[in-house]
Parts: C-alpha cells; structure tokens; sequence
C-alpha cells in the first residue's frame, strides 16, 4: 500500500508541474494523470470492500450488495463512484462532481477535444477534489517494503524513509498538494461563465443571420428555431414514426415537411436565447464551485442537440448562399463573352 500511494502522490505532483507550464497541451495532460489517480483510488476503495467482505463477514449479510462490489471492480467508473458513495467516501457532491470531470477527461483523450478556455480551471478543480478524495481513504493495510521504489517527488512529501511513514504522515503530503493546488488560483466559475456566454452568442449569431434571410424581409426568430429543427427531425425514425402514428403523409411525400412542421411537437418552439442567457447569469453568481460545474454541464448537454441544429441550418443558408453568389458571377461572366 505504501508503493500504492506514493504512486499516487507522485502522478498528482507530476500534473500540478504541468498546470504550472499554463499551456493548453499540458494541461491536458494534467487532466488525464489526476483523473487516473482518481480512478486507481476509487478501484483500490472498491478491492478493500471485497476483501473485507471475504475476511470479516458480518453476521447479518453483506455491507454491500455483492453485485455492486463485483461491477466496481470491473471497467465502469461510474460503478466505482457509487461504490465509493455508498461507503461514505464521498458525498453525492463530489460524486456528481468527479463523473463530470471524468467526463471532461474522456472527451479530451478519446475525442481530442480541447475544452479551449476552461481546460485549466477544470484541471486544477479536479486538482483539489482528487487532494480532497486522498484525505479521505483510508485503506485497510498500511504495509511498507523495502522493495518500495519511491521517486524523488515523493521524497519532497513523505521523506526518504518509507519504513516510517505513518496514515498522518500521507494526511500531510495531501495537505501539501493541495496547498500547492491552491496557489494556482480558482477561475473556475469565471471561465465556465465566459464559456458559456460564447456558446450563448455564437447561437445568438446564427440565428439572427438566418432571421435576417432573405432581405429586405426577415423571418420571426421563433419560426427559424423550428426551421432548425425541422429537416433534421423530418428525416430522423422519430419524426417518420410520429407522423405514421398521427396521420401524417408517408416520408419524403411532397406534403411531409409541411406537415412535420405543423403538427410536431417541437422540444423548443420559441427562441431559446433569452432563457439561456437567464441561465448563463445564474451561473456566474453561483458561489459554490460544484454547482457551478453542474448548472455549465447541464446546460451544454440539455442544449447540445438545439445547437447543432442551429449551427447545421445556419452552414446550410450559407451554402446556399455562397451557391447563388457562384451562380450569379458565371451568368455575368457568359454574358460578357
């Protein structure tokens, strides 16, 4: 367990060296070293229930359900963060709190997305929960060997002799770290808000270059929020299947665009700007860090689908544009010769 922890130890104090490089490539990196430190901790929680449950147990059954045990050991994270909440080691908070991050550090390493602008903040937040989760478990063994390979990073935190470390000794390490953490400073609402206030406009913008379509007319906002929507739900197996269901005519039929727009119940039927914008002030007041992290994943995940409407109608009109404009310049070029 000694080799166990100081391994930890060792991977955080590598990240916060690349949060202090303040560069988005490293700070990627960062994300990932701490997100496996939690995942290592969050699957070694889930080890020591299985063996207390094989070595002491109880008279009255099982403290865990057997299948809850078994799916925390195997792949899921999500399985591991509802061990561990159901064991106490973490609050609901901080469990609602890790899977985003996880999720963040999914997106970043298996779809290479660079979270520009937040990327930092959220690496250094998860910095500080992970220091928060470590001063928290409490494992069942505290066994040391002088086969232990200790780096030179553990060595600032614990010292050089591992034979003396003690559960006070770890306590402080993860004190030190996550005063380290701290000097990095805490953005994380701010730069969530400018996040999110860049989302807000970049819809904003589109949807009124498409209201401003065609001039000198100009199409009420709220009807370009269903045009958005229209062609993708039209041609999706819920809209064909919603217009089976409620007499609607067969796809593709020249009546059935028409009618889908009519009779659909559109998810948003009116511009959703506003509302959003509502939202993006509520997050920026928010004074606890966690609820601030849900109030942003909750609106980007809730308005994913709106967006890419918005942005796949707006590339549209702009094809289309751009299509007139091409045709319009070689008329005038086979006129001139």
């Amino acid at each position: 367990m000694s080799q166990f922890l100081a391994d930890q130890i060792d991977q955080l104090d590598l990240a916060l060296d690349q949060l202090a490089m303040r560069d988005r490539n490293f700070d990627r990196f960062a994300l990932m070293l701490i997100d496996n430190v939690v995942e290592l901790t969050l699957h070694q929680q889930a080890q020591d229930i299985s063996i207390d449950a094989k070595m002491y147990p109880p008279d009255d059954g099982p403290r865990f359900p057997p299948a809850n045990v078994a799916e925390a050991l195997g792949p899921r994270f999500d399985a591991k963060v509802r061990l561990a909440r159901d064991a106490g080691l973490i609050s609901d908070e901080l469990a609602r709190t890790i899977k985003y991050l996880h999720g963040f550090r999914n997106t970043a390493y298996h779809r290479g997305a660079r979270h520009e602008g937040i990327l930092h903040a959220l690496a250094v937040f998860y910095a500080r929960v992970t220091c928060e989760l470590m001063l928290r478990y409490r494992p069942m063994f505290w066994p040391s060997s002088s086969a232990d390979r200790i780096s030179h990073r553990v060595v600032k935190y614990l010292g050089s002799s591992n034979m003396a470390w003690a559960p006070d000794t770890y306590k402080q390490a993860w004190q030190r770290l996550a005063d380290v953490t701290a000097q990095f400073g805490d953005t994380l609402v701010a730069d969530l808000s400018d996040d999110m206030a860049a989302t807000i406009d970049w819809a904003d913008g589109r949807l009124a270059s498409m209201a401003d379509y065609p001039q000198p007319a100009s199409t009420p906002r709220d009807q370009v929020v269903i045009d958005c929507q229209v062609w993708p739900t039209a041609t999706s197996e819920l809209g064909e299947k919603y217009a089976s269901e409620h007499g609607g005519p067969a796809p593709m039929t020249p009546d059935y665009l028409a009618w889908i727009t009519q009779h659909y119940p559109w998810p948003q039927r009116t511009d959703p700007i506003p509302s959003w914008r509502n939202r993006l002030a509520t997050l920026s007041n928010e004074e606890n860090a966690h609820a601030a992290l849900q109030r942003y994943c909750e609106f980007m995940q809730q308005t994913e689908t709106l967006r890419a409407q918005i942005d796949m109608a707006a590339d549209q009109l702009e094809s289309h544009i751009q299509m007139q404009v091409d045709n319009s310049y070689l008329e005038e070029q086979g006129r001139m010769f």
